[in-house]
Formats: structure tokens, C-alpha cells, sequence
């Protein structure tokens, strides 16, 4: 009985699992397809205040929910956040959209009537503010 070359063996059992490694294809086929609900994005710190993260969008029946979680974000802070107009690079400084306060690093709000689709139409970008006191100094920033 001969034996088989052991490249020869291994091309063969390659050509045995090529239809079980394919399903994976199929998958990320259907996520990539439900990705037109659903965005997440980075968020990079501004002004060297070390906080950054990753803002969750998803579409649900009550409005674009966005979900915002940051890093080094100081104890106790409240931080406004909005999404606005434009790119973190050029910024409209007028809040487009209102978000719940960054606290403790989250902030959750769900907005009525909008949804991915329409962020998609435009340019725009969730920024952080330092406080209500100072609107003016950026912390976090990440591009729509």
C-alpha cells in the first residue's frame, strides 16, 4: 500500500472543510445587509482629555436609540453631548440634535422621527462637551 504525499494529504482534506469554511461568507452577508440599521463609530479624545470610546446607533420603533460610552471620562462630570452638523475636523458649533449628558462614561437617548438612513444623507459627527459651563471646550468627538 502506498502512502500518500503529505502535501497531497493536506490539499485533500483542505478540499473536504472548503464548503464549512463558506458558511461564514453567508453570514457576513445577512450582518452587512442589517448593517443599514445599525452604526457604530469611534470616538477620539479632543483638547488631550484622554477620553474616547464608541458611540452604538440602531434604528428601533422609537427613533434612532444612541448610545454613547467613554473612557476617562472624570468622576462626577456631567458632559453635554449633541450631535451636530458637519465633521469633527469642521464642526457646525450649533447642536443639530440634543443627547443626554455623558455620566459616569454612558449616555442613552432615543430620538423620535430619525433614523440612520437620514445620517447617512449628510455629514455629521457627535461631539462631548467639557460641561454646560464650558460648551466651548471639546473632550470627545467621532465622525457620523
Amino acid at each position: 500500500m502506498k502512502k500518500l504525499n503529505p502535501l497531497l494529504a493536506a490539499a485533500i482534506g483542505a478540499l473536504s472543510i472548503a464548503p464549512a469554511l463558506a458558511a461564514p461568507t453567508v453570514v457576513n452577508n445577512v450582518n452587512n445587509a442589517m448593517s443599514a440599521h445599525a452604526m457604530t463609530i469611534n470616538m477620539t479624545e479632543q483638547n488631550k482629555s484622554k477620553q474616547d470610546g464608541q458611540v452604538f446607533l440602531n434604528d428601533t420603533s422609537g427613533g434612532l436609540k444612541v448610545k454613547v460610552q467613554l473612557k476617562n471620562v472624570p468622576a462626577g462630570a456631567s458632559e453635554p453631548a449633541h450631535i451636530h452638523q458637519g465633521t469633527c475636523a469642521k464642526l457646525n458649533p450649533a447642536p443639530w440634535k440634543p443627547l443626554s449628558n455623558v455620566v459616569d462614561g454612558l449616555s442613552v437617548t432615543t430620538i423620535p422621527g430619525l433614523t440612520i438612513a437620514e445620517l447617512k444623507k449628510a455629514k455629521y459627527a457627535i461631539n462631548v462637551h467639557q460641561s454646560a459651563a464650558n460648551l466651548k471646550h471639546y473632550v470627545s468627538c467621532g465622525d457620523l
